[in-house]
């Protein structure tokens, strides 16, 4: 788990950290338009963002580092 204020040291934490702000904004979107609080515009525009965020953040974690593999690890 994630503390408040910590480094993100690596590439995975930084896309784990988009996953879970795109998953986020999705929910917390649907929960808006079926409460009646957001417009359906407004809701399109944060399903776009959530959108976004959860692409970039999976292709990172998705992303294969070229070369020979580290025999220490």
């Amino acid at each position: 788990m994630m503390e408040i204020g910590c480094k993100l040291p690596n590439r995975a934490n930084r896309a784990q950290l988009l996953l879970t702000i795109g998953t986020g904004i999705f929910a917390a979107g649907a929960l808006g338009f079926i409460a009646g609080y957001l417009s359906q515009g407004q809701t399109s525009i944060l399903g776009a963002l959530s959108l976004i965020l959860t692409g970039v953040g999976s292709s990172m974690k998705r992303v294969k580092y070229s070369g020979a593999p580290d025999p220490t690890k």
